[in-house]
């Protein structure tokens, strides 16, 4: 999914934080401004999802 840097996804986020849950986020292009906010999620902790192992080891 691509986050704006005013998205409703980052409040989403916000709320699954709060609950304690693991965030993944799949970087974007840097050069897309629908990806901005999936970036700065990353940048502020999210686990980088880069293939579907990256989510199974967490199981």
């Amino acid at each position: 999914m691509e986050a704006r840097e005013k998205s409703g996804t980052l409040i989403t986020v916000d709320f699954a934080l709060e609950q304690g849950k693991t965030v993944y986020a799949i970087p974007g292009n840097i050069n897309n401004p629908n990806a901005y906010g999936t970036n700065e999620l990353i940048k502020q902790g999210a686990k980088i999802i880069t293939k579907l192992e990256d989510i199974l080891e967490d199981l």
